[in-house]
């Protein structure tokens, strides 16, 4: 019995070595771009710090409106944790795309489709969160939180903190605006259906709001306001998106009624367009059916016929023609007794009259 056992065991041993081999190079990848990733941030950090400093306004100290470090190591430390953050930052769109073409062949075309696309969109939506957090959110929260103090105490502001709350608002603001992707994928595996959702939504506004004030700094209700109008509109496309996961669980404000609507609509326009069509192809096959008959009937007539209507046609030019020479010739004529005089007309009235017997002279 070991002897088989040995056997199977060496047959299944190259496909996990192969295996393996595939999942150390994608490996090796994904930490080559992390050293990239973190060296290329060490190396450019003026200008990383320049860029995460802009949405404080110049605002953080008196001293050249600068960030400050109060211990000998806090400026060193915070560089290294910036670019461990940066070589993560490029490191894991490698490590992701290594993993997906390491599982693509153990997944079925539409899951290949379905990762496929989840994958950009997931990055996408980080993406967007991350630029709400600095060009929107960050730029209002500091104006206000280094503003409120104004005339009482001066800002002095460390660069740890500030690194931490950036980073932190880009971060979790970037967690939530994948929330339309997380719906889809929980309506997609129905974990959570989309009648669920749709029950919750009058929940949203109050769980946005108390969301919002655990991620700004502030307390104020602008701020809380703009994150949580976000979060709202997030969770809204995420509930279209889980009604486009199992469209048959309900209506989304009406959708489902006005596309089948819409394509009742389409159906019957696409039925009258064939009818319209049907009926003008027979027309013309009617019409060229009947072109060819006759001229089928014409080309069987017989040469007899032929000879016939050839001579009646010339028999009915000579005879016009004739008449047209007549009817020129008593034009001439009545033009030449138009020209004789009246006195020689009588004379040859008055001597045919004699000579017929039927004029008498007046005595």
């Amino acid at each position: 019995m070991p002897v088989p056992e040995w056997d199977a065991l060496q047959t299944l041993g190259p496909p996990a070595r192969r295996f393996g081999n595939r999942l150390r190079r994608r490996l090796l990848w994904a930490f080559l771009a992390f050293g990239i990733g973190a060296a290329s941030t060490f190396w450019f950090r003026e200008t990383v710090f320049d860029f995460l400093l802009i949405p404080a306004g110049g605002a953080l100290s008196p001293h050249d409106a600068m960030p400050v470090f109060t211990a000998p190591t806090e400026m060193f430390g915070v560089t290294v944790r910036l670019a461990l953050r940066g070589g993560l930052a490029a490191a894991l769109p490698v490590l992701a795309f290594g993993l997906l073409t390491l599982l693509r062949p153990l997944l079925a075309p539409q899951q290949r489709l379905f990762v496929t696309i989840m994958l950009p969109l997931t990055a996408l939506f980080f993406l967007g969160g991350a630029a709400f957090a600095y060009f929107v959110m960050m730029p209002t929260a500091m104006r206000f939180l280094l503003s409120f103090g104004a005339g009482i105490a001066v800002p002095v502001i460390t660069i740890t903190e500030y690194i931490s709350l950036v980073s932190a608002l880009m971060f979790w603001l970037g967690i939530v605006f994948e929330l339309p992707l997380v719906m889809f994928m929980i309506a997609k595996m129905r974990v959570v259906s989309y009648r669920r959702f749709r029950n919750l939504r009058r929940f949203v506004p109050v769980m946005a709001f108390i969301l919002s004030a655990i991620i700004t700094p502030t307390f104020d209700a602008v701020n809380q306001t703009m994150v949580a109008i976000p979060i709202i509109i997030l969770y809204e496309i995420g509930l279209f998106l889980s009604w486009l996961a199992w469209p048959e669980e309900g209506d989304y404000m009406m959708i489902g009624r006005t596309i089948s609507l819409v394509r009742r609509v389409v159906r019957r326009i696409r039925a009258g367009i064939s009818k319209v069509r049907r009926l003008i192809i027979s027309a013309y096959r009617w019409i060229v059916r009947l072109l060819l008959r006759a001229w089928r009937w014409l080309r069987e007539l017989p040469s007899k016929t032929w000879r016939m209507v050839r001579r009646l046609t010339a028999s009915l030019w000579r005879r016009l023609r004739r008449w047209r020479a007549m009817k020129l010739l008593m034009r001439f004529a009545w033009w030449i007794v138009r020209r004789i005089p009246l006195r020689v007309k009588r004379a040859v009235w008055v001597r045919l009259g004699k000579a017929l017997g039927v004029y008498e002279e007046k005595r």
